[in-house]
């Protein structure tokens, strides 16, 4: 249990990198009074496809730091997918990857994970720190250590960190033999912070990809990125060159992969556009969603004294737009960050902490008492569909 507490704080840390930067000063939102309800009718079934090129699953973020929080999020994760999402974003096991020593017992505990039998993995690993601005942490009997000399001074594209990085990817992919790999986590926002370090990246990712294909040739290997910043809607990507930079580095990637929270920004219009994943396609790879999530209700943000919209509604159009134009542009595979609306794991947490979870809390398919949530027909609809994998391969 307490592995699995620090996981999702561990999460938590790779998110506030997600929201840093992202938001505008609040705006106003009108809130209906509420009114008395009752228990909600079964949904009516949704009419999904009659097949499917894309996977659709979940990350194991747990409804609650409980076991029976745990047990909620996964049961539910595993009957409504086919596909689990595994991210290392604490940190990298640097000295003993690059010098090929036994990993810390955390690190080896990590590696074992296995998905449910039937279930595909998608395994993410990131060499970038929380604020995407620098070199991951160290991962040792802990995730998230600071960096020891001389670490701290590395460039992301030294020698020594190229050797390293390699090391620990080969040995994850060695030990749990992922369906699919990203080597970088919403790449982009490096861009958008720091374009020294963007190039340094590009170089550590373009050895990475290549160092990893010659072992692995079937294995598709990528990084994702980021479509706020990519689309420029976050305050710090907006003057930069998004789209040639993407582009340049997708010569080193199988797939183009992103996260996509539309809810995170005021300026995504409501209901999100048609086309509003359109541009995916433009580089002529195949193309999945890594994370995704749209918010079930209004979320108040006091620490970053902004109100984030959302609502039923919107979780459902953005769903079905999310999954329609998956089945229409022939996806690999579809990941929603949360299964299970987590305001109960909030709550244990102190400021800022909170604040910063409760963007996500309301994302889930069904919420934290079990009651299914009208987006999650729309994913079922889909999921009902046979699978008939694309031919990229």
């Amino acid at each position: 249990m307490m592995r699995r507490k620090l996981i999702a704080l561990t999460i938590l840390v790779h998110l506030a990198g997600c929201a840093d930067g992202v938001f505008e000063p609040a705006r106003p939102v009108t809130r209906p009074a509420p009114v008395a309800t009752t228990a909600p009718p079964p949904l009516p079934e949704y009419r999904g496809p009659a097949a499917r090129s894309f996977l659709m699953g979940f990350t194991r973020w747990p409804a609650d730091l409980t076991r029976e929080g745990v047990a909620l999020a996964e049961d539910y994760a595993h009957a409504h997918g086919d596909i689990v999402s595994v991210t290392f974003l604490g940190g990298i096991p640097w000295a003993e990857a690059l010098d090929g020593k036994p990993f810390p017992q955390d690190v080896q505990e990590n590696l074992k994970y296995r998905p449910p039998a039937g279930k595909k993995l998608f395994l993410s690993i990131s060499p970038l720190d929380k604020d995407r601005r620098g070199l991951a942490p160290n991962w040792g009997e802990t995730d998230n250590q600071p960096l020891p000399p001389p670490w701290n001074r590395e460039a992301l594209n030294s020698a020594r960190v190229k050797r390293a990085y390699l090391n620990f990817v080969l040995r994850a992919v060695e030990s749990m033999r992922p369906d699919f790999l990203a080597i970088g986590v919403e790449s982009n926002v490096l861009l958008s912070r720091d374009l020294l370090k963007w190039e340094q990246f590009k170089d550590l990712h373009r050895e990475t990809y290549r160092a990893v294909k010659k072992v692995h040739k079937a294995l598709p290997v990528f990084f994702t990125t980021d479509v706020l910043h990519y689309k420029r809607l976050a305050r710090d990507a907006r003057g930069t060159q998004q789209e040639k930079e993407v582009a340049d580095l997708m010569r080193f990637s199988d797939l183009f992969a992103m996260s996509v929270y539309p809810h995170m920004s005021a300026d995504v219009p409501r209901p999100v556009p048609a086309n509003f994943l359109d541009f995916a396609t433009r580089f002529k790879r195949p193309v999945a969603v890594a994370e995704s999530g749209m918010s079930a209700q209004d979320i108040e943000l006091r620490s970053y004294t902004t109100t984030l919209r959302g609502s039923a509604a919107d979780q459902y159009q953005f769903t079905e737009l999310l999954l329609k134009t998956a089945a229409r542009d022939y996806y690999e595979f579809v990941i929603n960050f949360a299964s299970t609306d987590f305001e109960r794991l909030v709550a244990r947490l102190q400021p800022p902490l909170d604040d910063l979870a409760r963007i996500w809390a309301y994302t889930g398919m069904q919420t934290s008492d079990k009651r299914a949530k009208p987006a999650s027909a729309v994913w079922d609809g889909f999921l009902r569909a046979k699978y008939e994998p694309a031919k990229w391969w």
